[in-house]
């Protein structure tokens, strides 16, 4: 049996290769198998690269489409637009106020008018009545033509005397009133110089006016009825009360004119 098998053991290793037994081989095997790995951890670091990069286009249209949802459909109208100013400057000045005239008033002179009558008819036309009567229903007249001919203007600096022009007593046809009887110079007067105004002998029931200003010189502050009143200098005017008082408080007051409060 022995000597049967061993012929066929010797044939099979004279035809087998010559370097399945060498060293070699297993190392060449095992080099073989490496690069095998090598290259399948490559294989992967690829698929992950390729499916990196074909991810981030996706991702970059995601966010594309996010920010274009926050964007108005007007945007670009902006580029076209000019840009106002986020904080527009306020006008810090305080508004002018607008030029006024006084209304003319009758009372007073109606009322010297009915006294001038009253005496008359009292002194039953005596000689001291016509004339006591008569020189005070002069007087009323005066006092009319006055209230008929000057206006009281109020302007954005001055309060001044006018005359009445031939177009009548629009502010535009108004005229210049001449220079003050007493003192001289115009009869215009700022604000800012006045010190005090009053009415006489009420408020409640006025028949004289009465104002005084520095923007005389002092020398002439004891001028006419400047030295009636030495209550905080200045020059003293007084005028009937032709023009409607209420108004010319108003005007005062809001002209920032200097009142003395007793």
């Amino acid at each position: 049996m022995i000597m049967k098998v061993t012929p066929i053991l010797l044939a099979l290793l004279l035809n087998a290769p010559a370097n399945a037994f060498s060293p070699l081989a297993s190392t060449q095997i095992k080099q073989n198998v490496i690069p095998s790995t090598s290259s399948s951890s490559t294989l992967q670091t690829r698929n992950l690269n390729i499916a990196t990069t074909s991810s981030s286009p996706t991702s970059l249209q995601m966010s594309s489409e996010a920010d274009s949802d926050n964007k108005s459909p007007f945007d670009f109208l902006s580029g076209l637009l000019p840009k106002g100013d986020a904080s527009p400057k306020q006008d810090k000045s305080e508004p002018k106020l607008p030029n006024v005239v006084i209304d003319s008033d009758y009372k007073i002179a109606l009322a010297f008018g009915a006294v001038g009558i009253l005496i008359v008819l009292v002194t039953q036309a005596s000689v001291y009545g016509v004339v006591q009567g008569g020189i005070t229903l002069l007087f009323a007249s005066f006092l009319a033509v006055q209230a008929t001919r000057i206006r009281f203007v109020f302007d954005e600096t001055c309060f001044e005397l006018k005359n009445v022009g031939a177009d009548g007593d629009d502010q535009d046809s108004l005229t210049s009133s001449g220079e003050n009887f007493v003192v001289g110079g115009e009869n215009r007067w700022r604000y800012d110089s006045f010190v005090n105004y009053d009415f006489f002998p009420s408020r409640g029931l006025p028949i004289l006016v009465y104002f005084k200003e520095n923007q005389t010189p002092e020398e002439q502050w004891n001028e006419g009825p400047g030295m009636l009143d030495k209550k905080g200098g200045g020059q003293l005017h007084f005028f009937p009360a032709i023009a409607n008082v209420d108004q010319l408080k108003e005007q005062f007051a809001l002209r920032g004119c200097a009142k003395i409060e007793e």
